[in-house]
């Protein structure tokens, strides 16, 4: 294992931050998985996950079974790990700036079309090589053409050039109460369907782009648009299999779960010859990938207290009570209900909403009215 510290801009005069680093094996000889957590700095389950990970890596390194790379940013979000208000963590989002920290990484896409179209050929391996080196290119170029970088955009792009030519990228959240589930691109299934198995998704949730790129479809979005771009010409694989994992609640910081998380994503990495050995059957998948675009976002029409119905990790169906929204002031009592048959993966943790503010997602199978555009807002 090498250990590499990676300094970020210092925000202000006497500070320092850097983002740790581990590698196991070695840089080229054979596929490569990058994992992180905790970009979301209030979400620790993937924390824990990736620390009893590690002691699995290094036994599997002295053994000298890793056949590939293993890159592990154990917490990806400096920035949010300093943020307390009122003695609460506030990790979602920068208080800089207001903006999610899973939001708006590069897209190289349209320049990665430009610069590749004149260098493809017959074979797919090769091209995939062009590809990466391509990519490697353009986000050391993007980022020197920036200019004055704030410190948010210097931890996306420091977070992005560790990534940016993985066959894997696994980044670790979590919800506020919520059973395991992925988000995924549709490219990428049924190819993730392996991890989804393994690893005990309730819900696979796929979409090509889900708004404002995330951190994991910068990853995966310039292959969907080199395919279709370019993919009648050349013959081009989805190279790279990009995927958020939400490990249940925020709150589910427990070793029984993260050990056998842990356990399951080592057996995940045997099956796609990263590290050797036989990672045994496969358990039998909990889900089939439902879109995206099918998830009611159920939100409050005013503000008050909720008092749910049912529980994260239930199926329910449409036109079902999930519970009520109370204003004990007015006498208000008004009962939320899914617009979809579906399995509800995710509440909220609070018990207070405002008018508008999300209560609970339910995935269905066929895609809702109005759910385009931002996926991952309320509606």
């Amino acid at each position: 294992m090498q250990q590499q510290q990676i300094d970020l801009i210092r925000p202000q005069m006497g500070t320092r931050r850097a983002l740790t680093v581990r590698r196991y094996g070695k840089p080229g000889t054979g596929p490569k998985a990058y994992f992180q957590a905790a970009l979301h700095a209030d979400e620790l389950p993937g924390v824990l996950v990736l620390h009893h990970l590690e002691k699995l890596l290094l036994m599997a390194e002295e053994k000298g079974d890793l056949t590939g790379e293993v890159v592990i940013v154990p917490f990806a979000n400096p920035i949010g790990f300093t943020q307390y208000v009122d003695m609460k963590p506030l990790g979602r989002f920068d208080m800089r700036t207001g903006q999610n920290f899973n939001r708006h990484y590069p897209d190289l896409s349209d320049d990665l079309v430009k610069t590749v179209a004149d260098k493809l050929g017959n074979d797919a391996g090769q091209n995939v090589k062009i590809i990466r080196a391509e990519l490697r290119r353009l986000i050391a170029e993007r980022r020197e053409n920036t200019g004055s970088l704030t410190d948010l955009q210097d931890l996306r792009f420091k977070l992005a050039e560790l990534a940016i030519d993985a066959d894997l990228v696994l980044d670790l959240h979590c919800d506020w109460q919520a059973a395991m589930h992925l988000y995924t691109s549709d490219s990428s299934w049924p190819d993730a369907a392996d991890l989804s198995a393994q690893i005990g998704c309730e819900a696979a949730l796929i979409a090509e782009e889900s708004g404002d790129n995330p951190f994991d479809e910068a990853f995966s979005l310039p292959w969907v648009v080199l395919r279709r771009e370019l993919g009648d010409r050349f013959p081009i694989p989805m190279a790279t299999l990009a995927t958020t994992i939400e490990l249940r609640g925020e709150q589910d910081v427990y070793d029984h779960y993260a050990i056998e998380d842990a356990a399951n994503m080592f057996r995940f990495l045997q099956r796609r010859g990263i590290i050797a050995g036989d990672p045994g059957p496969l358990p039998a998948a909990k889900c089939d990938a439902t879109p995206l675009s099918g998830v009611d976002r159920v939100t409050a029409t005013h503000g008050g207290m909720i008092v749910f119905a049912v529980d994260a990790g239930c199926y329910v169906t449409a036109g079902q009570e999930l519970g009520y929204v109370l204003d004990v002031e007015t006498g208000d009592k008004t009962p939320f209900f899914s617009r979809t048959s579906g399995f509800l993966y995710a509440r909220v943790g609070g018990r207070l909403v405002v008018p508008g503010g999300l209560l609970c997602s339910v995935a269905g199978p066929e895609p809702l009215p109005g759910r385009v555009g931002n996926l991952l807002t309320a509606r």
